[in-house]
């Protein structure tokens, strides 16, 4: 399956670049993401890298979100 993370934020909404995981691998990324604003955050992003600090994170939506099965 397809999946892209999407951080939505008060300076915006980031998304990835899509990723292909298996059922696996996405459950895992669910388990592994609900503690995500605890410290720092990065991903790749269209157009590069992305770094997030803890502090804008704790103010932060993190969806993953299905782009095709």
């Amino acid at each position: 399956m397809d999946v892209q993370i999407r951080l939505k934020n008060e300076l915006g909404d980031f998304v990835s670049e899509k990723i292909k995981v298996t059922e696996e691998q996405y459950k895992n990324l669910v388990e592994a993401s609900k503690d995500f604003y605890l410290g720092g955050y990065d991903m790749y992003i269209p157009d590069g890298f992305m770094v997030v600090g803890p502090e804008i994170l704790k103010k932060s939506i993190l969806f993953i979100e299905i782009i095709s099965e």
